[in-house]
């Protein structure tokens, strides 16, 4: 999924949410999947977006 149509779906606007927000939201979410064992379930395609393989 590509990170502009994931900021879209998730906050609903493109006003005042830079990269950076999703950058870390992601890196958040990575780190508490790996707390329970699922590690590198979130894949970063480079200048496409994120997967779940």
């Amino acid at each position: 999924m590509s990170r502009d149509k994931i900021m879209r779906v998730l906050w609903e606007s493109e006003y005042f949410i830079s990269e950076n927000t999703l950058t870390v939201n992601v890196n958040r979410l990575r780190s508490k999947l790996e707390d329970i064992g699922l590690k590198n379930l979130i894949v970063t395609k480079k200048s496409q977006g994120y997967m779940i393989p």
